[in-house]
This record gives C-alpha cells, sequence and structure tokens, in this order.
C-alpha cells in the first residue's frame, strides 16, 4: 500500500492496525522525525513524539530509491494491544522468583 511517497509492506500494515496507530503519525514520523538511527537490522528508524507516546518507523530504501516502511511500533503501546500485555506479562515475570518464573513458564507450556 502507498501513502504518498512511502510504500507500506503487508507486515507493517498488519502492525498499524493491531497497534492502534494511524498511518498519518506513520507518514508524520517518517517525513519530521526528531531522531534518527541505523536499525539493528538494516534500513533507518525513525523517531517523532507525539502528546505522550512515541512512534517509531523502520524503512529501507530499494534499488528506485524509493522508501519501504518495514515495521512499525508505538511506545507506550496502547493498553488494549498485544504489546502491552506483552509488556505486562515480561514485567510480571522479571520481578517474579525462581519458582513463579518456573510456574509462569509451566502455564505457558500448557496454554494455560
Amino acid at each position: 500500500m502507498r501513502y504518498f511517497d512511502l510504500i507500506f509492506t503487508l507486515h507493517s500494515q498488519d502492525q498499524l492496525k493491531n497497534r492502534g496507530i494511524k498511518i498519518a503519525e506513520a507518514w508524520e514520523t517518517f517525513k519530521h522525525p526528531i531522531r534518527t538511527q541505523k536499525g539493528r537490522y538494516g534500513g533507518l528508524e525513525f523517531e517523532h513524539e507525539f502528546d505522550d507516546y512515541k512512534i517509531t518507523v523502520v524503512a529501507i530504501q530499494n534499488n528506485k530509491n524509493e522508501w519501504i516502511v518495514k515495521s512499525v511500533w508505538r511506545n507506550p503501546p496502547l493498553l488494549i494491544t498485544a504489546d502491552a500485555r506483552q509488556k505486562q506479562a515480561w514485567k510480571k515475570y522479571s520481578k517474579a522468583g525462581f519458582w513463579a518464573k518456573t510456574w509462569i513458564i509451566i502455564k505457558q507450556q500448557l496454554g494455560i
């Protein structure tokens, strides 16, 4: 999908939808970043701060010099998203003791 001069992969479109990020916010982040840095797996990370959250867009250029958006996320994540649940679970796990961590892992393996 194209939005102005950006091309969004199917993966990044799913992330926009699942993470409650508007495509206009992703475009704004790309066009007016407060910080740009090299991404861990190639490409560039563009960051932009909105009122009380930050959006990060990871994009690469193809051989036609078009920008392809690979990934998009929001920090802190919306409370209703899977990202927020995962962050909450990690916080709980990292604070737990040995036996509590063991129990959490067992419950995950059993799907409880």
